[in-house]
């Protein structure tokens, strides 16, 4: 990316979104970390190596793993650090969890200039301009769009962060597509289905709402994720 290319000037009454140097997220996808232990074991190292490539997976000195915002132009947004498992693929819960963003820890050591400001986007949003008439999958977690790529790579997996991250701003960049969601069991169906139809409209994008995991969730609150590490079952595609 050309750090010196003309940025589109900002709405009016608001401060341009920061950006993150693109070599500093390149140097993280370098490193190691738990979660990519866990995608080559349970992917093998090809498809492994695709996932970490495609959706920039990077690590940190401590083994967390970093999943990156990449705008639809290619600029960095920021990355949220988390620690996983590398046996079981799932997030470490408890007294030795560790969740952090990028932003937060370069605003912490001064690395980032004044007035420096974030502006989210949808994870693996890099992805969409050279898949320009595929079908678009968003999931919540970047986990489960890793998932959904292996499982039905014919869709273009994103991912909104959050449950509760559903905007018209942040799925903008939508337009004109044909979007299937894919919930995580529970609230988060429930919570999707009654925000979609207003913003589907007013963006313009068509969209389904999948049961998917309505139906298949091996827990409470399950994601496509958990049922590829539920051992006793066949992932049910």
């Amino acid at each position: 990316m050309d750090v010196n290319k003309p940025q589109l000037p900002p709405p009016p009454g608001r401060e341009p979104y920061g950006v993150i140097p693109r070599w500093f997220m390149e140097r993280t996808v370098k490193k190691e970390c738990t979660y990519k232990e866990w995608l080559r074991a349970t992917f093998g190292n090809d498809t492994a190596e695709r996932l970490i490539n495609e959706y920039y997976i990077g690590g940190n000195d401590y083994g967390d793993a970093v999943f990156w915002q990449v705008d639809i132009d290619q600029r960095v947004r920021t990355g949220k650090i988390m620690n996983y498992d590398p046996t079981t693929g799932k997030r470490i819960r408890g007294s030795e969890a560790y969740v952090d963003w990028i932003h937060s820890i370069m605003q912490r050591e001064g690395a980032l200039p004044e007035g420096w400001r974030l502006e989210q986007c949808l994870y693996g949003e890099h992805l969409l301009r050279s898949r320009p008439r595929d079908i678009v999958a968003v999931a919540e977690g970047a986990k489960t769009a890793h998932v959904g790529s292996v499982l039905l790579p014919e869709m273009v997996w994103l991912a909104v962060d959050s449950m509760l991250a559903l905007s018209e701003e942040r799925l903008s960049v939508l337009k004109g597509r044909s979007v299937i969601f894919f919930a995580d069991e529970g609230r988060a169906y429930e919570e999707w289905s009654k925000r979609l139809s207003p913003i589907a409209h007013n963006v313009g994008f068509s969209y389904l709402l999948s049961e998917f995991m309505e139906h298949h969730a091996p827990m409470s609150g399950g994601d496509i994720g958990d049922i590829v590490t539920k051992e006793s079952d066949d992932v049910p595609f």
